[in-house]
């Protein structure tokens, strides 16, 4: 049984990870796409790390994070764990079983994790993320497409 404050987090996440639907994908930006009856007035732009940090920070479940300069390819050229480092200082690895909506779900491309989404209803395998390939946020089916195959770890902020 989840505790009633911790549902009421986690559908406000659920919430602000959706109203980030339809920005641009880019790098290291973090402005969010605007809207007004039914056409983006701006594209705005986020890539997923900075995506993670505007959602959990706007619903005031993570101060700030800085996020480090890092080149768009770090991940193909080392195997140092920048993002999931970064992370773990904020949240602790689960199973995928306990993983539900408003948790992380990050993917190894290249030497590193190096790719994240957050988990929407109803829970794995919807995500939102932040996509190169797709060049923007959009809601998706966390096992398929590019996504399929690569390995996953899970995590949650509770």
């Amino acid at each position: 049984m989840i505790d009633p404050d911790e549902l009421v987090q986690r559908k406000a996440v659920v919430a602000e990870a959706r109203s980030w639907i339809g920005t641009s994908y880019h790098h290291r930006a973090a402005v969010k796409a605007t809207w007004s009856d039914g056409e983006r007035l701006t594209p705005g732009g986020v890539d997923c790390a900075t995506l993670l940090a505007q959602v959990y920070e706007a619903v005031g479940l993570t101060p700030p994070v800085p996020i480090p300069s890092y080149p768009p390819d770090w991940h193909m050229h080392r195997k140092t764990e920048r993002y999931a480092d970064t992370v773990t200082e904020r949240a602790r690895e689960i199973d995928q079983a306990d993983a539900l909506a408003g948790d992380v779900v990050m993917y190894r491309f290249g030497h590193s994790f190096s790719h994240a989404g957050i988990l929407m209803p109803p829970g794995w395998p919807s995500i939102v993320h932040a996509f190169f390939a797709s060049r923007l946020v959009q809601l998706d089916h966390g096992e398929g497409g590019v996504l399929a195959g690569h390995d996953r770890r899970f995590f949650t902020v509770w």
